[in-house]
Parts: C-alpha cells; sequence; structure tokens
C-alpha cells in the first residue's frame, strides 16, 4: 500500500450499518484501508479519534446558497463556512429567486462555487417552465441531475410541462424535484385568511391549508406512475405526505421524499415565540405532523433530512411582527442540520445511528446520483469524514455560528453532534473550531447513474 497521508487511529466508525471499533487509512483523497486492527502503514499525519465517532460527512441537498442578487443574505462563502463547521461537507445549491436553468447559468454557478466554496457542492437547475424544459437533457450533460419545479405561484408550471419534466427524467435519468402546494387552493386558503385582517405571525401559518400539499403531491405522484418517472418531493410537512410517499413506494414508483429541521423541531405554535422568524413555505405544522414526519424518517418513507437554508436578514423579517406578510419567507439551518438530526432523532432514541447516515449521508448521495463517490464509508470513496464526541453538548448562540444573517431560530437549544474534526477529501478541513482550508477548495462534483430506485420498496 506504501505510505498514507492521513490515517485515523482508536475510532468508532459507522461502517455498513455497525459501529466498528478500529482505523482508516487515506491517500490522494480515498479511504484505502478500513482495519479492526491498529497497525496501519505509516502516515504523514495520524489523528488519535480517542474513541469518538466518525461518520460520513452530512449532505445538506437543499440549500439556497449563492443567488447574485440575494448575497446580502448568504453566498458561497458563508454558506459552505457555516456547513463545514455543522460537518456538512457537501451541499446542493437550489436557486432562490435568479432562475438557473440555461447551461450557461448553470456553468456560471458552477464557477462562483469552485471560487468560494470551502466545501464540495453540486447545484439544482430551475426552476422547469414551458419555455425552458427543454433544456433539460443538454443540462444534464454537465452532470447536473436535478431539476425543480414548483407547482404554484408565479415560478409554477402548467401541468403538460410538469408531465414532460417527468418524461424527460425517465428518458435521461434524471431527478424532478417538486415544491408540492396546489395552487388554486393553497391560494384560495391564504385569501380567506387575508379577509379576516389578521397580521399575526401564526395566521401565515394556519392559511396555507395542509391540502394543499396532500393534493399537490397526489398529482406529481399520479404524474409520476403515468410517465414512469423519477420523483422527489421537497421539505414535507405534514401526515398526509407521508401517507402518500408509503403508499407510493409500496407500489414501487420512483418516488423519494425529504423534510426538513424545522418541521421536525417546532409547530405552528412556536411562532408566537419565533414570530417571524418561523415564516417560511411551505409553513409549519402541528405536533401530530411532526411526529408523523419522524416516524416517516424511522421507517424509511422519507428518504433524508434537509434545511431549505434560506436566510433573510433581521430587518427582512422583523417587519413582519407588525404584519406577517411583509416578512420574508426562509430561515437558516446548515450549521445545525447534524447536531438537530443527532439530538432529536438518536439521542432520542428514534432513529439508530445506521438510520441516521442514512437520511444524512447516504440516502441523498444516492438519490441525486452521488455515490459513487461520496456519502458513506466504504473503500475508494472520497474521505469525508466526521467526527464527533457523542457526549459532547452545546448551547446553540447565533454568535457562535457563521451566518450572514446573524440568528438562528434554534437560539437556546441544547445539542449534541457538533464536530470535533472533518476530513473533506482525504484533509483535515476543521479540527476544534480551527479552519485549515481556503476558500475555493470546495469542488463541483457531477453526477452519474441516479440511483432512486435502490430506496424503494423500505416500508
Amino acid at each position: 500500500m506504501g505510505p498514507l497521508d492521513l490515517k485515523i487511529i482508536n475510532a468508532k466508525i459507522v461502517y455498513e450499518g455497525e459501529v466498528v471499533e478500529g482505523s482508516l487509512g487515506i491517500k490522494d483523497g480515498k479511504i484505502v484501508a478500513i482495519s479492526k486492527e491498529p497497525h496501519l502503514p505509516a502516515a504523514d499525519e495520524t489523528i488519535d479519534a480517542r474513541g469518538w465517532l466518525i461518520l460520513p460527512g452530512v449532505f445538506d441537498v437543499h440549500a439556497h446558497i449563492h443567488d447574485p442578487n440575494y448575497t446580502h443574505r448568504e453566498d458561497f462563502l458563508s454558506g459552505s463556512l457555516a456547513a463545514l463547521y455543522g460537518g456538512v461537507t457537501f451541499f446542493m445549491d437550489m436557486p432562490l429567486i435568479t432562475y438557473v436553468d440555461t447551461i450557461d447559468k448553470v456553468k456560471e454557478r458552477i464557477s462562483l462555487g469552485e471560487k468560494f466554496s470551502y466545501i464540495d457542492f453540486s447545484v439544482h437547475a430551475g426552476f422547469i417552465k414551458d419555455y425552458n424544459v427543454n433544456n433539460m437533457p443538454d443540462i444534464a450533460k454537465l452532470g447536473i441531475k436535478s431539476f425543480k419545479l414548483f407547482t404554484l405561484g408565479a415560478d409554477g408550471v402548467d401541468d403538460r410541462t410538469f408531465i414532460k419534466a417527468l418524461k424527460y427524467s425517465r428518458e435521461y435519468d434524471l431527478v424532478v424535484t417538486v415544491h408540492a402546494e396546489d395552487d388554486a387552493l393553497t391560494n384560495d386558503s391564504v385569501e380567506e385568511m387575508k379577509k379576516t385582517g389578521r397580521v399575526d405571525p401564526r395566521a401565515h401559518h394556519e392559511s396555507r391549508h395542509p391540502l394543499g400539499e396532500k393534493l399537490a403531491i397526489l398529482k406529481s405522484i399520479v404524474y409520476t406512475e403515468y410517465t414512469k418517472g423519477i420523483l422527489h418531493l421537497a421539505h414535507i410537512t405534514t401526515e398526509y405526505a407521508v401517507d402518500a410517499v408509503r403508499e407510493a413506494k409500496s407500489r414501487g414508483l420512483r418516488v423519494t421524499a425529504e423534510t426538513c429541521t424545522h418541521y421536525l423541531v417546532f409547530t405552528y405554535e412556536d411562532a408566537d415565540k419565533w414570530g417571524p422568524y418561523l415564516k417560511m413555505n411551505p409553513p409549519l405544522r402541528t405536533a401530530r405532523d411532526r411526529e408523523a414526519l419522524w416516524r416517516g424518517l424511522a421507517e424509511g418513507v422519507i428518504d433524508t433530512v434537509v434545511t431549505d437554508h434560506a436566510p433573510g436578514t433581521k430587518e427582512e423579517k422583523e417587519v413582519g411582527w407588525k404584519n406577517i406578510w411583509d416578512a420574508w419567507y426562509g430561515l437558516p439551518g446548515l450549521e445545525t442540520l447534524l447536531p438537530i438530526v443527532f439530538t432529536y432523532g438518536f439521542k432520542r432514541g428514534i432513529l439508530s445511528l445506521k438510520r441516521l447516515v442514512e437520511v444524512l449521508s447516504i440516502n441523498p448521495a444516492k438519490i441525486f446520483g452521488l455515490s459513487y463517490r461520496k456519502g458513506s464509508i466504504r473503500l475508494d470513496a472520497d474521505a469525508d469524514l466526521v467526527i464527533i464526541d457523542p457526549n459532547y453538548k452545546r448551547v446553540v448562540k447565533a454568535d457562535d455560528l457563521h451566518y450572514k444573517v446573524g440568528w438562528t431560530p434554534y437560539e437556546g437549544l441544547e445539542l449534541y453532534g457538533w464536530p470535533k474534526i472533518v476530513v473533506l477529501r482525504g484533509r483535515v478541513a476543521l479540527s476544534e473550531g480551527e479552519i485549515h482550508i481556503k476558500p475555493g477548495y470546495g469542488k463541483f462534483v457531477p453526477a452519474t447513474n441516479n440511483l432512486t430506485k435502490h430506496l424503494l420498496n423500505r416500508t
């Protein structure tokens, strides 16, 4: 084997669903040895993990990182730094407002990422409309596998274009990622709420009827069955959605789903405390819905947890105390993704370590065609690793985080799962709070074969 670049000894490695005590050997950015014995070849650098856990690097496959017109909220530099401090070693940049729907726009976004990002990344193209849907095959040649579309609002897609996008997904092995809320029903329910004159923060959450999500998801699944396409449901929030996804998977449809950390922690009642800072779309739901999401994660119905990181400034949020309809919809979450799922999922006994690694690393890599080199601890995979002391806990404070906007809705929560060391492509990127890489270390990773079929029939 020859000398190693890095070896990690005295570790508890989450490997193939089990916790294995042993060592890892890394060379040229890849994992080249996984051993129960401490005696690996000599290495340029050795880390004594002191019995801590080693997890594969965490994925956030729904994060609005860099919109060139809204960099006062976040950009590749600040967003990737926050991600790294939270143990996220890979994110997928989702369009926020500016469309990324041509080859040139995709290339521009990739170029910005490779100039400024600390961590590796990919890009969702979108939003899909009738005038750009035929760009999907050519954009896919760049290694882009996911195409975002909305079912409501000014960015919404018409039904014929939705079907066409799903046909392209079948033909070219792509993923259609859908924000699923029915346009007519949701708009009507919001208008009915506004007629009451309510402007309080809770009004936003109560205004977007949960049946709007149910209807849009059912329609999306029917279209997927008709086209034999590949569907990924973004940020599901309701018990309705969990049931619909379970049923779709039981029939072998190529359907996957994600939920967000904020839906796993908060309900709409928390808007009484946090007000406009918890305004997002889709909105927060009930405690019953929250528990259904946790069950869906544990049972394999929901495939991954994301953040939908889309922060607004304090000024863009504060206006919502007087009138919630004026506030920006979105919140930060990248840096707390791993600690929240580790604390509320693993520490509470809802998710095993095996399942935690699946929902945060293995599954998102498979869904978006990146598992050929990312998402798990195995030989010849990229050495993207997070070392944590499972007994270390820290209170969340916005001043300790790395977002541009300077606030977090998780302020005051006591969380476990904070990274001690993060290794990115074989290099120690973060160690005890100190950064060892520079902006631009992160690289665009093209997707190859899509593996959503491997996530099916798990319920």
